[in-house]
């Protein structure tokens, strides 16, 4: 059989979200795409509280599958209350709407509110690719630990498409 030169498929394209607003919480906020911070390995936050960001390794708005993953601070000494400061006070049922990049809002309903030590948090859970599609916020929460500086939880929201 003949080779033919070609080339791989591309990748389809990723429709980023742009904008979160939660009612229930009053949160209209920017997203910005992040990737993993290269000093730490860690879900690379926006570094302003009043943006959060979208793992955009992962699935966007377009998703037929998989967990849209968006996370933001909870505060800062230095910056004050951060966009998911409230978080922790979603209810199932409660609306997050999401605009993507192409200006259209995608409105998913809270089913879940989860907290874990950030050393047990299932990772691979909340950044899968497969399974139906949800939309997972995440932010620090639990006891404050002067000496590291760092909050000992996270606090996980999973939401799925209405």
């Amino acid at each position: 059989m003949p080779v033919h030169a070609g080339s791989l498929p591309s990748a389809a394209p990723q429709l980023p979200p742009v904008r979160l607003s939660i009612a229930a919480i009053a949160v209209d906020v920017a997203v910005d795409p992040v990737g993993l911070d290269a000093r730490s390995g860690d879900f690379d936050v926006p570094p302003s509280v009043s943006r959060v960001g979208w793992y955009r390794y992962g699935p966007g708005l377009e998703a037929t599958t998989g967990s849209i993953v968006i996370a933001g601070h909870v505060d800062s000494a230095q910056q004050g209350t951060g966009a998911f400061f409230r978080l922790r006070e979603l209810t199932a049922g409660d609306i997050v709407m999401v605009t993507g990049q192409d200006g259209q809002q995608h409105e998913f309903a809270v089913i879940a509110r989860e907290e874990y030590a950030k050393t047990r948090i299932p990772l691979a859970k909340y950044f899968a690719r497969d399974g139906a599609t949800r939309l997972t916020l995440i932010t620090c929460g639990g006891p404050f630990d002067a000496a590291t500086r760092h909050y000992r939880d996270n606090i996980v929201i999973t939401a799925i498409p209405r």
